[in-house]
């Protein structure tokens, strides 16, 4: 399968590429950053420091450093200033190279470079996408599949209605479920189905590497997120929608309506789910509802483990 993977790194974002590029039913083509986590600058340094702890081969590109309408927001406030913590080693060799080319130009030269081929995959607010669209509205049809990480239908995480990647860019989402092509959506409803605690950081640190042991350490920053919170563990985010695209057999998926709330007081960025009979003429979406969260991420660790211990 071939990918592009639209990111804003984040743990659970460098959790997702390592498998995907872990994951040999893939081929990434590209990666895309974009604001989110926490601002532009950190995230690609972020993404600078996991391409160069993994030797990760697929080419790195800047995307848009803000929303298309409201002010910038992050998730800095649960994350950490870098967007991701750790409780023992720090990543900090950052000599993976850039490229020149503006991530939104790429991941469009790529879609037209390989119509009917390309999944695009996005984990972060969807402005890179939905600025991609805008400039090229060729390109929903161009793609193989389009998934995200992102919404909810039981209620949000950023607001009591909205989940952070919608929260952060609710014009972009609007513009990409009204792109004409159906979204495949992983919200919390079905993330918070797959959840990892001590035993898959013992996991990780047992692969022996120096990357193990910073992955190990920033998984168990991660997992101590809950752990603050009164819980033994953590969803599992954004590598959820990757599950799914290797071992579709272990999801479900149920085609509805997806519209993003712009104007309510208290319910902006909310995605309104409508999985009902009558908004199947209308749907625009697949929205993921169920995981064997245990299977997938058992799965997921294993092409981890090995690829830490490589």
């Amino acid at each position: 399968m071939d990918l592009w993977f639209d990111t804003d790194p984040g743990f659970d974002d460098w959790m997702a590429w390592l498998l995907i590029e872990a994951c040999p039913d893939f081929r990434l083509h590209g990666v895309s950053v974009v604001a989110g986590n926490a601002p532009l600058p950190r995230v690609l340094e972020n993404a600078r420091r996991i391409k160069t702890l993994h030797g990760l081969a697929a080419p790195l590109h800047a995307g848009c450093d803000r929303p298309l309408a409201q002010a910038q927001v992050t998730a800095q406030n649960v994350l950490g200033a870098h967007g991701m913590a750790t409780t023992g080693r720090h990543l900090v060799a950052d000599e993976a190279a850039l490229m020149p080319q503006h991530g939104v130009q790429a991941m469009i030269d790529c879609i037209r470079a390989h119509p009917g081929q390309i999944t695009l995959l996005a984990v972060g607010p969807l402005t890179n996408v939905a600025t991609a669209f805008a400039l090229a509205p060729d390109l929903p049809a161009l793609l193989k599949d389009l998934v995200i990480m992102g919404g909810s239908t039981v209620g949000g995480n950023a607001t009591a209605a909205a989940e952070f990647n919608i929260h952060a860019d609710p014009e972009a989402a609007a513009r990409v479920f009204a792109c004409g092509r159906s979204v495949a959506m992983f919200g919390l409803n079905v993330c918070r189905q797959v959840v990892v605690d001590a035993s898959h950081v013992a996991r990780a640190r047992g692969a022996g590497s120096n990357a193990s042991l910073v992955f190990s350490d920033y998984l168990d920053g991660y997992v101590d997120i809950a752990r603050q919170r009164g819980r033994p563990f953590q969803s599992v985010y954004d590598p959820t929608p990757v599950m799914w695209l290797a071992r579709p057999e272990l999801f479900e998926l149920q085609p509805g309506r997806v519209d993003i709330e712009l104007a309510g007081q208290h319910t902006r960025g909310m995605t309104v789910c409508d999985l009902r009979g009558p908004a199947l003429p209308r749907a625009n979406a697949r929205v993921a509802l169920k995981a064997q969260g245990e299977e997938a991420l058992d799965w997921a660790m294993t092409l981890i483990e090995a690829r830490l211990k490589a």
